[in-house]
């Protein structure tokens, strides 16, 4: 049986999903993955590096490209921030990801797939109902100034959620293969009535998931099936595989993700103000 950990002010709380004691555990000895012999943003915020991963696609006089899910097409835009850039500015978020008052953040980086297709989980398709699909043309840095108040409301919720409040990286933050780490993140936990109707923000931080994938046991894996987390969180299709690791910022850890993840449905959040 899968144990966890939950981490909540650095405090750590081991505890099994069983009634047994956690025993010692074997560490899957790997290295992180690494871009260079130093990790070369170090000098940058989490802000600073997003702002450089926009699309080298070829834009029209309106600043518009094509949207290429295919990662492997030269220009494609699929793996870049463009959206996430053009998110965070729109909602007033840049502090949130300049901020130099703690290295201990992790940065979850939307790329531009995380926004855009056809299946719930799509941020632009779960905030608006519309497909924003492949082969779409879009300036993404205009895209949002159409959005309702509402709407750009439950975009900075999910951009919060995305926040840890710890440092996670894959290693020693996850040490073996076979528990799951709990983290707080930016985005308070919805109240609900005994009919389900959201009726105020908690004074509590949505909890997220971080575990080391069994099978491919560098990989870490957020929200999985079986994490201790609301049926709303990791249900089977909710969790997400993180794409690339270990982006070290001066402010934190930045790991890249092809779908959002979240706590509870951010429909919750539309009339709740999020600031």
């Amino acid at each position: 049986m899968k144990k966890y950990i939950k981490i909540i002010l650095a405090t750590c709380l081991v505890a099994v999903l069983s009634s047994c004691t956690l025993g010692v555990q074997d560490q899957f000895d790997f290295k992180g993955e690494t871009y260079s012999t130093e990790d070369p943003f170090t000098d940058m915020t989490a802000w600073e590096y997003i702002q450089t991963r926009k699309s080298n696609a070829i834009r029209d006089a309106q600043g518009r490209f094509k949207l290429v899910s295919n990662t492997n097409v030269l220009g494609a835009s699929g793996d870049e921030l463009d959206f996430m850039i053009a998110a965070i500015k729109k909602v007033g978020f840049e502090s949130l990801y300049d901020q130099t008052a703690t290295t201990k953040r992790t940065y979850l980086l939307l790329n531009n797939n995380a926004f855009t297709g056809n299946n719930d989980r799509d941020i632009i398709r779960a905030v608006t109902g519309a497909q924003l699909a492949d082969n779409s043309t879009v300036n993404p840095d205009t895209y949002f100034d159409t959005w309702t108040p509402a709407q750009l409301n439950t975009l900075k919720a999910i951009l919060k959620y995305h926040i840890v409040t710890d440092y996670v990286a894959q290693t020693p933050t996850i040490p073996t293969y076979d528990v799951y780490v709990l983290f707080k993140t930016l985005l308070p936990k919805v109240n609900l009535d005994n009919t389900g109707v959201p009726v105020s923000l908690s004074t509590e931080m949505a909890d997220i998931s971080f575990s080391r994938d069994v099978d491919a046991r560098s990989t870490l894996k957020v929200n999985e099936p079986g994490s201790p987390l609301p049926e709303t969180a990791n249900t089977l299709g909710f969790e997400e595989n993180v794409r690339r690791h270990n982006y070290v910022f001066k402010n934190g850890i930045g790991h890249y993700v092809n779908e959002s993840v979240r706590y509870q449905p951010y429909s919750l959040y539309t009339n709740l103000t999020i600031n």
